[in-house]
């Protein structure tokens, strides 16, 4: 009787052990997908206007004030360069650096002679801003560091990695994360029912980053439910086959229900082909940069809605930002892993702040400003 008895305690023991254990299984398990919850969230965290984190410690600006900085640009004619130089030239004047711009229009080549005049003018730190490839002027960059003048540059295709070579500290860029919340508000909108035409120009060096990213969020975030279709078109081809590549992938796909640009230079054309292919009451468009183009289709609701949003991010921000990292470097400091840059969603419920008309400056507020001038006056 008692060997019985014993024996049913074991049991019952032993199945509520197991019971307990699923339980803590399941509360430490990955959630159900979609996550329309993580996506919702994400949605109302980055519509609203964004707050400055300090970096990192407090520094004393004023000891490099004087120094002279090289800038390398991008491609100095760009709307995004001459932003992102803005915000760098008043956050320089501001502590007393000294920017001198090299000359180029998006020419690796150029890039070259830019790093190349910076050494014979013996200034005291080079910057690669809006992020020329530093791989593509390496023999360059060994001069530089041999000559002691340390560079500084962006890494758009690999966000959050490791400097380059021949680079003494990275300067953060957003495009990917970006991108993934403009995949969670894709998700939140379609309730996780999204079937997203994700249209891109291979040939742009950031491009596979953007979409693998975008896809990544896509498979993290909604599962199963959401289909992913990509098509591209170069570059230098967006006038002339944007549109019929649009129009073609949602005649031959009538469950496509969102047009994901990954650079928002490509809305009208993906307008134009929605309108082309007959389908603006099923599609709607969702992108990324936050120009003010596309702002402005939002704000005038314009085609029916058919833009229903835009993730910007602030270059006049970036631009402090990336002064923040050149300083740090002038002082021999260590370099954050992060500037905590800024993203925000823009949309029917708040594309009025960005202006009428909207600018790509307007929405971020500016307390970004003071808090950085707060930092450097260690």
């Amino acid at each position: 009787m008692w060997s019985r008895l014993g024996a049913a305690v074991v049991v019952v023991t032993a199945a509520a052990s197991i019971a307990a254990g699923a339980a803590e299984q399941a509360a430490h398990a990955a959630p159900a997908l979609p996550n329309l919850a993580y996506a919702e969230a994400q949605v109302a965290r980055y519509r609203a206007v964004p707050s400055w984190t300090a970096p990192g410690p407090a520094i004393a600006a004023r000891k490099a004030a004087g120094k002279r900085v090289a800038v390398v640009p991008l491609a100095a004619a760009l709307p995004y360069q001459q932003l992102l130089d803005g915000g760098l030239q008043a956050a320089a004047t501001a502590v007393g650096i000294v920017l001198e711009e090299q000359p180029g229009d998006g020419q690796p080549v150029q890039w070259a002679q830019g790093v190349e005049r910076a050494i014979a003018q013996k200034v005291d730190l080079i910057a690669l801003i809006g992020a020329p490839d530093p791989l593509a002027i390496q023999r360059q960059l060994r001069q530089a560091r041999a000559a002691g003048i340390p560079v500084v540059g962006g890494n758009l295709l690999n966000e959050g990695a490791p400097p380059s070579p021949n680079v003494t500290a990275r300067m953060d860029l957003v495009a990917r994360s970006a991108q993934r919340i403009a995949v969670d508000y894709e998700i939140a909108y379609s309730k996780g029912r999204a079937k997203t035409l994700i249209v891109t120009s291979s040939d742009a060096g950031a491009s596979q980053g953007l979409v693998a990213a975008a896809q990544d969020e896509y498979a993290r975030v909604c599962g199963p439910g959401c289909a992913v279709t990509v098509v591209n078109v170069p570059l230098a081809q967006w006038s002339t086959r944007l549109r019929p590549a649009v129009q073609a992938a949602l005649a031959a796909d009538l469950s496509i229900t969102i047009v994901h640009p990954v650079y928002d230079g490509m809305t009208a054309f993906a307008v134009a082909g929605i309108s082309a292919a007959g389908a603006q009451r099923r599609v709607r468009i969702g992108t990324v940069d936050g120009s003010a183009a596309v702002l402005r289709l939002i704000q005038q609701r314009a085609d029916g809605d058919l833009v229903l949003f835009d993730v910007g991010y602030s270059l006049d921000w970036q631009g402090w930002a990336d002064l923040d990292v050149i300083l740090r470097v002038l002082l021999g400091l260590p370099v954050p892993g992060t500037q905590n840059l800024p993203r925000r969603i823009f949309d029917a419920t708040n594309v009025a702040a960005a202006g009428t008309p909207p600018s790509p400056l307007n929405g971020y507020g500016d307390a970004y400003r003071r808090g950085y001038l707060r930092l450097w006056r260690n």
